[in-house]
């Protein structure tokens, strides 16, 4: 059997299905993501306190493998707090405190099934229904349209070669645009991902390893906490997709996940 946890007496959270249930309704269940399953179901073991954003990360995401980035961790909460108001759940009993982590308020009131409390079968799946093939309607172009037609298929050729080429420019350019600028002493120019909780890393490997700052004076850093291996661009001139640069990129894999060995 299923552990169940009742919800406010109106929803059933099924931690080992990651599934929320509806109780004494045709609502349809809805299936969280492992990640935003974790998450709910550490509120729920900690609720009434509050539980830190590097707890989070370590019993959702690290321990099972996985990187994380303050970006997921927080569409995770939304996608919980959107739950709750989609199964009349107050959205606010999940409380963010700002850069300290998450708590489940203790107004919201938990009774799990081995408490005795009601256990709520899932609905089975609807067959689907058998729909009739829609008919197919032949229309004739006009022959101003025919006539035209080689040129207007050119025209639509050209723009999607053109559209596919500026998105993937785009793309490309977008890799170290939103990198935050870091300030070490040396002539090389340091650039940090902003995705991770604190920079670190990154400070310790613009002291310990020593770049050719002459040649390749802007270097895009990324490293995330309680991973061992980062890497380092460094290029001549500042990244873009739009004009010739000259690049290296380095490789490092420490024995600490939280500093670097020389």
């Amino acid at each position: 059997m299923n552990k169940q946890i009742i919800l406010n007496g109106v929803a059933a959270f099924l931690p080992e299905k990651h599934r929320i249930i509806a109780i004494n309704s045709d609502q349809p269940p809805l299936s969280l993501s492992i990640p935003a399953s974790r998450c709910l179901a550490l509120l729920i073991n900690h609720q009434g306190e509050v539980v830190l954003r590097e707890h989070f990360f370590h019993e959702v995401w690290v321990s099972n493998g996985a990187q994380v980035t303050n970006n997921t961790f927080y569409q995770n909460i939304s996608l919980l707090r959107r739950a709750f108001k989609e199964f009349g759940l107050n959205e606010d009993y999940i409380v963010t405190v700002p850069k300290v982590g998450v708590k489940l308020e203790n107004t919201l009131k938990i009774t799990r099934s081995e408490e005795g409390t009601k256990i709520v079968s899932e609905q089975p799946q609807l067959s689907t229904p058998v729909q009739t093939p829609p008919r197919k309607v032949v229309r004739r172009l006009p022959a101003s349209l025919i006539k035209g037609w080689p040129g207007a298929s050119a025209l639509v050729f050209v723009l999607c070669v053109g559209g596919a080429f500026l998105t993937w420019h785009a793309s490309m350019d977008n890799r170290f645009a939103e990198f935050k600028p870091l300030i070490t002493p040396g002539n090389c120019s340091y650039f940090v991902n902003p995705d991770t909780t604190d920079f670190k890393k990154h400070r310790l490997y613009a002291r310990d390893f020593k770049m050719n700052c002459e040649n390749y004076k802007y270097v895009y850093l990324t490293a995330y906490n309680n991973f061992a291996r980062f890497s380092a661009v460094a290029c001549e001139r500042p990244f873009s997709a739009w004009r010739e640069n000259h690049c290296v990129t380095h490789y490092v894999i420490t024995e600490d996940g939280n500093a670097i060995d020389k």
